[in-house]
């Protein structure tokens, strides 16, 4: 785990995560990819409130850039001290928009609109705490070119049940 995250911080951060994911859940069914975003930006608002980890407090790296934040607000942390919210619905798969070193927290989540599992829409069920090296990722070329459509390009984790299997 990284320095000041602790097990309870994450606990709390998914109960809130669920909470707020499910007042907005019209957005899943409207484009789920979107709502993945929301999902790690509940991530990041939890941590920020809970642990030493702050948003960083510039609006245009919070958003585009990396991390999303660092232990103590640090403007320019060293890849120990920062931290990288990440939501998915997929088990193993991680993807991002950069290939920085750093920690990582990834939120599994799955939506049960009949919510007998948790009584909640949103259900957080696992997350994973890695540390990731730039050559963990593995560039991914985007389709779109000259002529329209496709992606941005990404990175997808490599091997990442293997990665993220040593995480418990």
């Amino acid at each position: 785990m990284p320095k000041g995250l602790e097990v309870v911080h994450v606990k709390k951060a998914v109960k809130y995560i669920e909470k707020r994911a499910s007042e907005i859940i019209e957005i899943y069914y409207e484009q789920a990819n979107i709502f993945s975003g929301i999902v790690g930006i509940f991530g990041v608002k939890a941590l920020d409130a809970l642990t030493p980890y702050k948003k960083h407090k510039h609006p245009d790296v919070a958003q585009q850039r990396f991390p999303d934040s660092s232990y103590g607000g640090k403007i320019n942390p060293p890849p120990d001290l920062a931290l990288e919210s990440k939501a998915s619905i997929r088990p193993w798969a991680v993807q991002s928009h950069y290939d920085h070193p750093g920690w990582y927290i990834i939120w599994r989540y799955m939506v049960d609109p009949t919510k007998v599992i948790t009584g909640s829409e949103v259900v957080i069920w696992r997350v994973e705490v890695v540390f990731l090296e730039k050559e963990d990722w593995k560039y991914e070329r985007s389709g779109a070119g000259e002529s329209g459509g496709g992606r941005t390009h990404t990175f997808g984790l490599r091997f990442p049940a293997k990665k993220l299997r040593a995480y418990p």
